[in-house]
């Protein structure tokens, strides 16, 4: 019998829902598609039709995570003048989307996957628009004369992106909120201490 339309989509959609629940509460590797099966109330057949496999079924919540957080981002940013105001604002986010437990999982199905080729072009696919949003911020801050223009955007960019997001791991020392908030805006003073035109 063929399917309502939409009705497939639906299905997809409460499979990556339930997943993402379990991935948050077990991690990647703790995480197996019979917990996911029994978790969502969804036979097997049915996941396997959306998704080949776990590893596919967590890129997936990630990516619908990711899209969710840009939205988000896009709205706010468009909120503040400066791009100076925006690298802050950006640090903010940082500090709260790394405390989300889906992000505590993506280093762990790096470093436990035998990750292929194709996988590893998907989480460039991933993180390529994160990394977007830093260069924007960047290359409009040297537009304007607000950050020094000798130095490559895209450099600046992949600086910036891999100090806060490896930041991450200090979640794991102990800090409260405010400290973990404060090291992510103290590493914005520090790389614009590097690149302002002005003392910020």
């Amino acid at each position: 019998m063929a399917r309502p339309r939409g009705q497939g989509e639906k299905t997809k959609e409460l499979i990556a829902e339930k997943a993402k629940m379990i991935f948050e509460k077990k991690g990647y590797a703790g995480t197996s598609m019979e917990d996911i099966r029994e978790f969502s109330k969804i036979s097997k057949g049915s996941i396997y039709y959306h998704f080949k496999s776990k590893e596919e079924l967590f890129l997936y919540t990630v990516e619908k995570t990711s899209e969710v957080w840009r939205i988000k981002w896009a709205d706010h940013a468009n909120k503040v003048e400066t791009s100076t105001e925006k690298l802050y604002l950006l640090a903010k986010y940082y500090a709260s989307d790394m405390q989300n437990p889906l992000s505590h999982t993506v280093p762990e199905y790096m470093a436990t996957e035998n990750i292929d080729k194709m996988m590893g072009n998907k989480i460039f696919d991933l993180i390529k628009p994160e990394y977007e949003i830093f260069y924007q911020i960047i290359n409009e801050g040297i537009c304007r004369k607000e950050f020094k223009n000798n130095q490559s955007p895209d450099d600046l960019a992949y600086i910036l992106y891999s100090t806060l997001t490896g930041l991450s791991i200090t979640q794991f020392f102990g800090y409260s909120d405010k400290q973990f908030l404060m090291l992510y805006e103290n590493a914005i003073d520090i790389f614009l201490k590097g690149i302002s035109n002005t003392t910020p």
